[in-house]
Formats: structure tokens, C-alpha cells, sequence
């Protein structure tokens, strides 16, 4: 009779333990990673997205571009505004429309708003015009990526260059497009049939620079390869080999060189980006899956910031070249910025950055903490000025003062439907534009 109720309580147990896991298949509750191990589990939504425009008031010439994945050279910093901001005032919304699931993040030129969404069966690369939020064109690939803890949905985001759109879909797909139009110049697979894909997805955003259009995808024969932006031809493959990760590539100024800074698992090097010659790497362990999510900033001429969460935290790394070599040192290390897919942002000397979902503020010469604020979710950062604007993964936006003597909050507020928002939003011209899984909408803090 013991062992009767034994064996019962034991099968309770296993159902109620998977039973969150059969809902979230069934569609019935989403379930989501909000912090260090522990999944965190909630109803989806089942009311239609509101669509909203507001006609009242015209729509302001914007002079600015997004171009691409955080913005003007993949910083996190905004561009001026141009126009006096009320930051202390709620902003007023210009329009809400209804998005496809993904984590793409938004794109904009002066007329147009671009990001990668799913509908269906097929991923889309989808244009909005910003005045109205309305489609303006679709182009899509038949793929759809899915997994259980990060959902389903594109995760790369589009990059505009010198009048071209230069889009990575989860199947593989390279393609350049016409912003106007959503015409197809090229596309290109760009994987092979063994390819490895991480355990998330294809998450790079392609960089453009130069000529050439450079992923950063891992491969067991070559991780980076760089394509000619007028053909899509290969121009270079890297000997680095490795597992894909999460990283984007970017372009980071040191020693007087341009530096292309990739990873793979378990490392991160820095590349010649007109060749793909490795000049430098050094490993970088992270727990879990290894896999590095974070952009590497410059700190100084010779040095950057590498940041993760699940266990390194972050350190800075002095780069030192003799004779035609280069040497990696760590100057300092500092568990208090646990950058987990947050990028942080650098302003006068100082980083800012969630710490797990905690914001804080470091000192970018040794690394001392300044002070910690408040738990904003794992969400994206923007600088705009002197300001920290804080999307977090419900949809509620911070602000807060970027000042390293003190945490100062300016307000928070509910921005957004409470769908996990891990997308990074664009801000020009005081609009700015916003989406998370459910919804795209524009908001304008013009005083």
C-alpha cells in the first residue's frame, strides 16, 4: 500500500513537472528564461493586437538613419535628435500595429522601417512605413525556427548600407534586397548541408564594411566568411574554425587597425577584415552552452570589454603588439557585470550595463563599481545623450540618467503589450520605434 501511494506521488510529481512543457507546445502558456537557471512560465495571450494611428498631428521629416543592429556602428548610441526631448513625459503614441513572433530587432532610413518577423510557416523580411506604421512590402523564405525555451522566430537583424538591404533568414539565406521595393538583387545560401546551427538559432546580423558583407556563423572548416556585397561571391573564409554562437561581427578600432571581432565556442578572436587572417584570439569559457552573446567594446585605443553572463562576468583586455604579434593581457576582471545578452553601452569613461537583470554602472579604467540600480529584466540599452533608455523583456521602458555618481531614475512605464521583448528598438528624430513579439509601435518624446 506504501509503495502504491509512493509510485503515485512520484507519477504526480513527473506530470506536474512537465505539464508547464506541454502547455508551452500546445501554445496554451508561454515560458520564458528570466534569470540565472529558472524558467518562468505565463499564459499566452489571446486578445488581437490593438491597431492604433494617430492622425491628428503630421509626422515629422526625419534626417537620421538606424542602420542597423544597435544602431550606427553597432553601439547602442543614438545619433542626435535634433529636436528638444521630454524625457520626464510619457511620449505620445504615433501608432501600434500587429508583428510576427521573432527577436529580430528594428532598422529605419528616413521613410521605411525594416525587421525580420514569422508568420506562419514562412519568415519574412517585412517594411513599415514609419509615418503610419502601415506595410509597405514582404519578402519571405520558407523557414520557420522554433525551439522551447526562446520561442519561435527570426533572430537576426537586417542591415541597410548605402541604399541596399543585406538580410540573414534561419534557414541560411543571404539576400540583398531594395529598400523601396523589397526586390531581390541576390541570395545566397550560406551554410552547408552539415552545417551545425547553434542551439537558438541563427542570431548573427550581418555587417557590411567596405565591400564586403561578413558572417559570423562558426563551421567546422571556416566560422566567418565575407561575400562580395555587389554579388554575394565569397571573397574570404577565415582558417578560425569553431562552433557558432550568438555574437554579431563588428568593427573596433585598436592599435590603429581595424579590427573584425568574432567569436566562436569557447573563444574570441580579432580577424584582418580584408583577408579573414586571424591576428589574435584567446579563450573565453561560459558556462552552460559557451556560447558568447555580448558585443566586445573598445575601452581605449588598445583595449576592450568582453562581458557574459553565467559565470565570467566581464573583463577588460589590453592588446600589446610586438613585432607584427599580439599579446593578450587581462587588466581587469569584475563579477559585477554579467552581461547575459544585454550589450552594455560606454559613456565618458564609464559602462552601463544589466548585470544579470540588474543595471549597473562601472568605471571603464579598472572596472570599480559605481553603484547599482534597479531590476530591469534582461532587456536592450540605448544611450541617447545623457540618458539610458531600458526595453525590458515585458515591454516596460526606463529611464534612467546616465551619471556615474548616482542611480537616478527618470520614469517607468508599461511601453508595450507584456509579450517577451528581447528585440532592440531604433530611436530618431524623438520617435522611437519598438516591437517585441506581438506588436511594432511608434512613440514620440518631442517635447
Amino acid at each position: 500500500m506504501g509503495r502504491g501511494r509512493l509510485k503515485i506521488k512520484k507519477a504526480t510529481l513527473a506530470f506536474l513537472l512537465y505539464l508547464p512543457v506541454l502547455l508551452c507546445v500546445s501554445g496554451c502558456v508561454s515560458m520564458e528564461w528570466r534569470g540565472g537557471m529558472v524558467p518562468h512560465f505565463g499564459l499566452s495571450p489571446t486578445k488581437p493586437i490593438e491597431i492604433f494611428e494617430n492622425k491628428e498631428k503630421g509626422f515629422r521629416e526625419i534626417d537620421r538613419v538606424w542602420p542597423e543592429f544597435r544602431g550606427p556602428n553597432r553601439l547602442g548610441i543614438a545619433p542626435d535628435q535634433n529636436i528638444h526631448i521630454a524625457w520626464d513625459r510619457r511620449p505620445a503614441t504615433k501608432w501600434i500595429w500587429p508583428a510576427g513572433q521573432g527577436h529580430s530587432s528594428l532598422i529605419c532610413n528616413q521613410a521605411l522601417l525594416f525587421t525580420l518577423e514569422q508568420d506562419g510557416s514562412k519568415e519574412f523580411l517585412v517594411a513599415r512605413r514609419i509615418e503610419s506604421g502601415q506595410e509597405a512590402w514582404r519578402v519571405g523564405q520558407p523557414t520557420k525556427w522554433e525551439d522551447m525555451m526562446s520561442g519561435t522566430g527570426p533572430r537576426s537583424t537586417p542591415t541597410l548600407n548605402r541604399g541596399h538591404l543585406y538580410t540573414l533568414f534561419s534557414n541560411g539565406i543571404l539576400a540583398k534586397v531594395l529598400p523601396q521595393s523589397g526586390k531581390i538583387l541576390w541570395e545566397k545560401k550560406v551554410i552547408s548541408n552539415d552545417y551545425k546551427f547553434p542551439e537558438w538559432g541563427l542570431s548573427c546580423s550581418p555587417l557590411v564594411w567596405r565591400n564586403l558583407v561578413i558572417l559570423n556563423l562558426g563551421g567546422n572548416k571556416s566560422a566567418v566568411q565575407a561575400f562580395d556585397k555587389d554579388s554575394g561571391n565569397l571573397v574570404w573564409s577565415s582558417v578560425l574554425q569553431g562552433e557558432g554562437v550568438y555574437l554579431s561581427p563588428s568593427i573596433l578600432k585598436l592599435h590603429n587597425e581595424k579590427h573584425l571581432l568574432v567569436a566562436v565556442k569557447g573563444k574570441i578572436a580579432g580577424l584582418n577584415p580584408l583577408t579573414g587572417e586571424t591576428r589574435w584570439e584567446r579563450k573565453w569559457k561560459i558556462f552552460l552552452n559557451n556560447a558568447q552573446i555580448a558585443q566586445p567594446l573598445a575601452l581605449t585605443d588598445n583595449s576592450i570589454l568582453v562581458a557574459a553572463g553565467y559565470g565570467p562576468g566581464a573583463g577588460c583586455w589590453s592588446l600589446n603588439k610586438e613585432g607584427g604579434k599580439y599579446d593578450i593581457n587581462t587588466a581587469w576582471r569584475s563579477k559585477n557585470l554579467k552581461a547575459k545578452f544585454s550589450n552594455p553601452v560606454i559613456h565618458n569613461g564609464f559602462i552601463y550595463g544589466l548585470s544579470e537583470n540588474l543595471l549597473v554602472c562601472l568605471k571603464a579604467e579598472n572596472g570599480d563599481l559605481q553603484w547599482r540600480g534597479k531590476k530591469y529584466g534582461y532587456g536592450r540599452i540605448i544611450l541617447s545623450g545623457d540618458k539610458l533608455l531600458i526595453l525590458g523583456s515585458t515591454g516596460v521602458l526606463s529611464i534612467v540618467e546616465a551619471n556615474p555618481q548616482s542611480f537616478q531614475e527618470v520614469q517607468s512605464f508599461q511601453l508595450l503589450s507584456n509579450a517577451r521583448c528581447w528585440n532592440g528598438p531604433a530611436l530618431v528624430g524623438g520617435y522611437l520605434f519598438a516591437r517585441n513579439g506581438e506588436q511594432v509601435a511608434c512613440f514620440d518624446f518631442a517635447r
